[in-house]
């Protein structure tokens, strides 16, 4: 929805060069992008603590190839 709004305000900015449609044309541009980073994200744990991460971080000073 907010997309063909973004469009159809460019499409008259082209036309008019009107500067009040690019205003709004960037006006909606923002609230496109902040609605995308608005989404609620899950926590990660961090933990790395698990047998492959031990292994592959080896301490014994000779290189590995993988």
């Amino acid at each position: 929805m907010i997309q063909k709004k973004i469009d159809d305000v460019a499409n008259l900015w082209e036309k008019t060069k009107d500067p009040k449609y690019k205003d709004l044309w960037y006006k909606y541009i923002k609230e496109y992008v902040n609605g995308i980073n608005s989404t609620n994200r899950r926590n990660v744990s961090s933990n790395s603590s698990n047998e492959s991460n031990a292994e592959r971080y080896d301490d014994s000073g000779q290189g590995r190839l993988f």
